[in-house]
This record gives structure tokens, C-alpha cells and sequence, in this order.
């Protein structure tokens, strides 16, 4: 579950155990994102164990199973999901994940809101202390930083309050989304950076209620502005994925007890308000977090959540990319008139790639060749994310990818794995692509053919979310009509180079190619 409810959530499941001998309830504090990841792979079966972020069982063989260290959660059949937003479970079931319903039951909320520096709110002016001047003006009196709106539901609700200033205005909401995409910051999580005050490099960051009255335990002066209306925030929706009757009347007990007034207090003592809005526990006045009532807002509907993060997309160009390495033996080969080899400039290819790219864009790395895992032909070398907070973690996985000397290549197989992969974990507001880096032509006999390829792509290929494939072929033996063939199925293209150092700037060149997204692109 959300890692800003996990801890009360704990109490209130530690109670629950010391009444009962015969449960045993395992909170484990997971960031949504890896969440969805884990839960999209398993689907479309329910069997989403390493998602687990609550679970619970009865005596028996179970119960002993559910008392394991969190190191071996994986063991464990997940019962409960709590993510900090029904934009979550949204996404998951996009992902193909349909054992996660399409809504939850609210067990708490938390306003998105502007956090200032103390040293900041004092220095301004009373009237510049609001959203339309701090978020909207052409020139505001401080920088906002905004976590990336196509992976933060915090950045998303943003987005509203942007088009709340504008009035509707699409070129106006489109201005204001300009001017603070320089300001974007990438985030693994839930957790933002605390605002700067005077003095140098000053900020004003959107946040959380919850975060703001952390910071003031923790001696951290910040203060909360509030939208002028509200917005789509964290709402904490309970979702059960079991299907099984005595973990889902477990699962029941507990949102029971969430919601009961032991429960309630436990979660507003934790700075966080009641599903209705109610104000959390212990608020400091210095922070000007509201003690009243602060009902949340409903998030829009799926197509009105889809075209705002479209709307950002097209102002802020970064990428959801799946970047896929042939290492099959023929790779050890020597670049013609260097000493490398055409891994070894790859490698070097590609890290430099990686340091190019934008913090926001979500990079995933594979390498392929035949039989890689079992029978498989590919690889997980880096799991997809957003690269600011992984770029010397991705650059140091990339630079591990050795040759299989003995591989050939198992092109077919590992496109058509890929693709599915891609165009299920399809992000609004990105430019969702494949890139395939190959020295050969497809060899694997076991693997599907061509047609098979063929066919299964113009399946899954949907103009309204594409996600091209960009072959980029290195070395004389590409079949380029082989390559253009796959491609073509999917919107995509082909690039040839003889020499590894090519790659980066035909990376950029598609990748400014493939800037169009929908509705612009729906034709």
C-alpha cells in the first residue's frame, strides 16, 4: 500500500491480530507505481503476488505463510491494494489487470496544495499567496515545481487547478503548462522535494496537506496554499483483489476497523483527513493548514483525465520508451575501423543516450538473444520508470549487458513480447515507443515466424494509443525489408547505421518524428 498510509494502517491491523490468534495481517509499504507493475504482469490471471500490499489469513499453513519477513512477500497471494489514488487502479485495469476493480471505498484523503518555504510565504506579498498568482501569472513572484502529471497523481490534480485558473481556456491552460514544464521534477514515488526558501534556488513545490504538517514535525517551516477549488487528490481507495470468501470477509474486517473511530483516529493522527475531509490531528497554525472540513473532488472521467495529460504531453515531450539490446553472439564482432566491438559501442551509445534524455521520460532496458531465460528469449535488465531518479543506476545495468556468445537471434519472439508489453502499459501523455536494436535477422527456429509477428501486431496496434517500434539496425547483415515489414505494422520505422555510434542521433531524430500525440494523431 501507499507508503503515506502504510503506518496507521499497521495499527489498526495490529489491533485487529491481538484480538484474534488466528490472524495474521502483513502491511508492507509499496510505491503505486511498482504496484501496478507487478499486478499488470501477472494479468490477466489474479495471481498478483509480488504486488502484495496487505495480506491476511486464517490458521493453518496460510497463516504462517502470511507471517513471513517482508523480504519473502512475494510467497504471499496479495488480498488488499491501497494506493494513494484511484488514478492507480484506473491505470491498472488499463494495463490489463482486471482483477483490480475499476474503484475503491475512500478511507482517507489529502489535499493537493502549493507548499512554500516559510522565509518565502513572509518575504511575499499577502496578495501573491494564491494559486492564479503563484501557478497561473505569466510571471509568478517564485518558481513552481510540479512532479510529472503523467506519473504523479499530484502533478495530475495540478493540471485541473491549471485549467480551473484558465477558465476552461484550452490555449490558456496549454500557456500556464508551458511555463512551469521547465520546473517538472521526476519522482519515483509519492515524496516530494521540500520547497526552498530565500536565499538561493528558491521554489514553491506542489504538495500534500500530509507532507506540509510532516515537515512541521520534522522543524521544517512550510506553509499550504490551497487552490482556489478543489482538486483531484490522494482519496485512498481500498481495493480487495482476492476472490477468495475468507480473505475477502478478512479484508472486510479491516476496512471495518479503518473506518471505525479507533480507525479514523489512527488515520487523521497520521496527517491525513477522513474520506469526507475531515481535518487531521495535532495541526500547527504556522503551516495555515485549514481545521475545517475540505471535501475532496471527484477525479474526472477517464476520457477528461486522458486529454488533460495529453494536453501536458504535447507542451512537455517525454517518453515512455521499452529499449531492447541484441546481444546474440554476432554482437562481439569488431566496428569496422575501431577496436571495440559492436556491444561495446553500443553500450557506450546508449549510456550516452540515457544522459541525454529528459528526468521525466520512463526508460526499461532488455536484452535478447535465444533461451536467455528458460526458453524465453529476453530479459528484464532495467525495469521501466522514470529515469531522473535511476539515471546512474540504468547507466551502470546498461554497461553489464555482455555478449551471449552462443545466441543467435530471437527477434520475433522478443518484438512480439515487447509490443504487448508496451502497448499495456500505454501512458497518456507520453510518447510510447519500442526501440529494437538488432545486428541480424531472426534466426530462432523454435520462436513464431514472420506472419505470426505480423499478425499478432496488427492486433494489439491501436492508432488511438500507438506505440511505433523504431528499428535501429547496426552492421551489414540487416535485412532492412524484414525490419521496415514489422515496423510498418506498427506506425513505426527503421533506421540503418554500419557504425554503433550512429544510434544517438537516430534516437533523436524519431524521437522528434513520434512527438505527435492523440487526439492530434487520431486520424
Amino acid at each position: 500500500m501507499a507508503p503515506s498510509i502504510a503506518p496507521p494502517v499497521r495499527e489498526i491491523a495490529a489491533r485487529l491480530t491481538s484480538g484474534d490468534a488466528c490472524l495474521a495481517w502483513l502491511v508492507e509499504a509499496r510505491e503505486s507505481a511498482d504496484v501496478l507493475r507487478a499486478v499488470a504482469r501477472t494479468a490477466p490471471d489474479a495471481a498478483v503476488t509480488a504486488s502484495a500490499s496487505a495480506s491476511a489469513s486464517s490458521s493453518g499453513e496460510k497463516s504462517a505463510s502470511a507471517s513471513t519477513a517482508a523480504g519473502e512477500t512475494a510467497a504471499l497471494a496479495p488480498d488488499v491494494w491501497l494506493p494513494e489514488s484511484t488514478l492507480w487502479l484506473r491505470r491498472a485495469r488499463a494495463a490489463g489487470a482486471f482483477q483490480v476493480p475499476t474503484e475503491g471505498i475512500s478511507v482517507a484523503t489529502s489535499p493537493v496544495v502549493l507548499a512554500l518555504d516559510e522565509g518565502t510565504a513572509t518575504r511575499l506579498p499577502s496578495a501573491d499567496l494564491s494559486w492564479p498568482r503563484l501557478v497561473g501569472a505569466a510571471k509568478p513572484p517564485v518558481p513552481v515545481a510540479l512532479p510529472d502529471p503523467a506519473t504523479s497523481p499530484l502533478g495530475f490534480g495540478s493540471l485541473v487547478g491549471i485549467r480551473n485558473i484558465a477558465k476552461g481556456d484550452a490555449p490558456g491552460t496549454a500557456g500556464i503548462m508551458r511555463r512551469l514544464s521547465p520546473h517538472t521534477l521526476s519522482t519515483a514515488g509519492e515524496a516530494v522535494p521540500d520547497p526552498v526558501g530565500p536565499g538561493g534556488g528558491e521554489t514553491a513545490v506542489i504538495s500534500t496537506e500530509q507532507q506540509v504538517l510532516f515537515a512541521a514535525d520534522g522543524g521544517k517551516k512550510q506553509v499550504a496554499v490551497y487552490p482556489q477549488t478543489a482538486v483531484p487528490g490522494p482519496d485512498y481507495p481500498y481495493a480487495v483483489l482476492t476472490t477468495e470468501d475468507e480473505p475477502r470477509e478478512y479484508a472486510a474486517g479491516l476496512l471495518r476497523a479503518i473506518l471505525d473511530g479507533t480507525g479514523v483516529s489512527a488515520i487523521t493522527g497520521h496527517g491525513l483527513r477522513t474520506p469526507a475531509g475531515g481535518p487531521p490531528a495535532g495541526i500547527t497554525n504556522a503551516t495555515k493548514v485549514r481545521t475545517t472540513d475540505y471535501p475532496p473532488a471527484a477525479l474526472p472521467p477517464e476520457t477528461d483525465v486522458e486529454a488533460l495529460l495529453n494536453a501536458w504531453g504535447g507542451v512537455h515531450i517525454s517518453a515512455r520508451m521499452l529499449a531492447v539490446f541484441d546481444i546474440s553472439g554476432s554482437m562481439a564482432a569488431v566496428v569496422p575501423g575501431a577496436t571495440e566491438s559492436r556491444m561495446e559501442a553500443t553500450i557506450k551509445a546508449a549510456q550516452d543516450g540515457v544522459k541525454l534524455l529528459l528526468p521525466t521520460t520512463e526508460l526499461g532496458v532488455w536484452e535478447y538473444s535465444t533461451d536467455l531465460d528458460g526458453s524465453r528469449d529476453y530479459r528484464e535488465v532495467v525495469p521501466v520508470g522514470p529515469i531522473g531518479p535511476r539515471r546512474d543506476e540504468i547507466i551502470r545495468e546498461v554497461g553489464r549487458m555482455k555478449v551471449d556468445p552462443n545466441g543467435q537471434t530471437g527477434l520475433y519472439d522478443t518484438a512480439l513480447a515487447a509490443y504487448r508489453d508496451a502497448t499495456r502499459n500505454w501512458t497518456a501523455g507520453r510518447i510510447n515507443m519500442v526501440l529494437i536494436l538488432t545486428d541480424g535477422t531472426d534466426d530462432n527456429s523454435s520462436g513464431i515466424s514472420r506472419a505470426e509477428l505480423l499478425g499478432k501486431l496488427g492486433e494489439l496496434a491501436d492508432r488511438k494509443r500507438p506505440v511505433p517500434i523504431l528499428f535501429i539496425g547496426v552492421g551489414p547483415d540487416i535485412d532492412a525489408a524484414e525490419l521496415n515489414q514489422i515496423a510498418k505494422a506498427t506506425g513505426g520505422r527503421v533506421a540503418l547505421t554500419e557504425k554503433p555510434s550512429g544510434i544517438r542521433q537516430i534516437f533523436y531524430t524519431a524521437l522528434a518524428e513520434f512527438s505527435c500525440l492523440p487526439p492530434e494523431c487520431r486520424r
